[in-house]
């Protein structure tokens, strides 16, 4: 009998090993869609060097428009100067996410728009799209791994929003 009880046990914990809780991919998706909005108004508060600093993971890659691919925290921290030293501002705004079933790996799809304003107080503008791929971390927080920009034409207020869904 003590057998029969042991196979049952044992049978119970394998059982329940395998059992996963679902993930709730909503709210993985909103959690990444605001570390995107937070990274945004970082960049606009306290300057582009030290928003990008906090967002991106140590393994991070960047494609920039005309530049080879850029790997690596110190590497693409040397693009941006000194918040002291910026001349624009940056700021992005994603219209569209996407998120893993895992709930730990997403990406974000976006316009970004950089304004300097010169020394006579005239601004200009240049815009574009990006595309970031997120990955979460253990402490729960969102750090990009990929990051690529290209230049575009004035944005309208409405972007295509309507990605066909699968």
């Amino acid at each position: 009998m003590k057998w029969i009880i042991s196979i049952a046990i044992v049978g119970l914990l394998v059982l329940g090993c395998g059992q996963e809780e679902p993930v709730d991919t909503e709210s993985a998706r909103q959690s990444m869609l605001e570390a995107d909005e937070a990274f945004s108004l970082m960049s606009v508060e306290q300057g582009m060097r030290p928003a990008f600093d906090l967002y991106m993971a140590d393994n991070a890659t960047m494609y920039r428009n005309g530049m080879d691919p850029i790997t690596g925290r110190e590497e693409i921290l040397s693009l941006y100067p000194l918040s002291d030293e910026q001349e624009g501002i940056l700021s992005w705004d994603p219209f569209y996410a996407e998120i893993a079933e895992s709930g730990d790996m997403g990406y974000t799809l976006g316009k970004w728009v950089y304004t300097v304003t010169d020394t006579l107080g005239m601004e200009s503008e240049a815009y574009g799209y990006y595309v970031t791929i997120w990955e979460k971390q253990p402490d729960d927080s969102w750090k990009f791994v990929f990051d690529a920009g290209i230049t575009g034409p004035e944005q309208a207020e409405e972007v295509l929003e309507d990605i066909p869904e699968e």
